[in-house]
């Protein structure tokens, strides 16, 4: 008796870890196709400069669909820009997605050792393909975790564990990273703090960035 029940106890545990699984496939599959885009900030920036605080700067994102065998199957290359002046590249970045054991969805951060090397990826973005292991590097103790929520997803770190050096905020700083994705919108927040606990870069009052899709990608 106690053998048999430990065996319905088994496969109720494989049964329930298997259908996690498949719920967060369908919600990857989900952020596969509502990521990509064109965004904006700008009515936010407007919005502040108005009110006289203008905390956020008017930024346009780019993101793709990249496919980098090296790294994973759900890749995204991010380029940011001042919103009127494509040219003026601020950051590139590399995003991947995959679902961990137990059901949730992990995203990793890279990093590029040349990003000059990967500028404008987003309108070759076969050039990806040809990436090696030590062009890009993930952001270790950085990931995010995402979950859906009222028709949404929400993804956040550790701040705990997510160390970063970076010399010109003044060494290693630890980072709070936030982010939230609907299918028009895209809201964004890192907030680093020195070894002392103090903020040393973001807003505190409002973190985000909110961006709102310009255009499909």
């Amino acid at each position: 008796m106690a053998e048999r029940l430990a065996v319905l106890v088994g496969s109720l545990l494989l049964a329930s870890c298997a259908n996690q699984m498949k719920l967060a496939e369908a919600d990857l599959a989900q952020i596969d196709a509502w990521l990509p885009g064109q965004y904006d900030n700008v009515e936010q920036a407007r919005g502040e400069a108005g009110a006289g605080s203008g905390a956020h700067p008017a930024l346009a994102l780019t993101i793709v669909p990249v496919r980098v065998p090296t790294i994973g199957d759900h890749v995204f290359y991010v380029q940011e820009s001042a919103a009127d002046d494509p040219r003026r590249v601020t950051s590139q970045k590399l995003l991947s997605f995959d679902v961990a054991k137990g059901g949730h969805i992990v995203q990793t951060v890279w990093s590029f050792a040349q990003p000059q090397r990967w500028r404008d990826g987003h309108l070759n973005p076969s050039l990806f393909k040809g990436m090696m292991y030590q062009d890009a590097s993930p952001l270790a103790g950085c990931e995010l975790r995402w979950k859906k929520s009222d028709g949404r997803f929400v993804g956040a770190n550790d701040p705990s564990v997510c160390r970063l050096s970076v010399p010109a905020l003044g060494g290693t700083v630890r980072m709070d990273m936030r982010a939230e994705l609907s299918a028009d919108s895209l809201a964004l927040a890192e907030l680093a703090f020195g070894v002392n606990g103090q903020l040393v870069q973001g807003n505190a009052a409002e973190p985000f960035y909110r961006y709102r899709k310009r255009a499909a990608p």
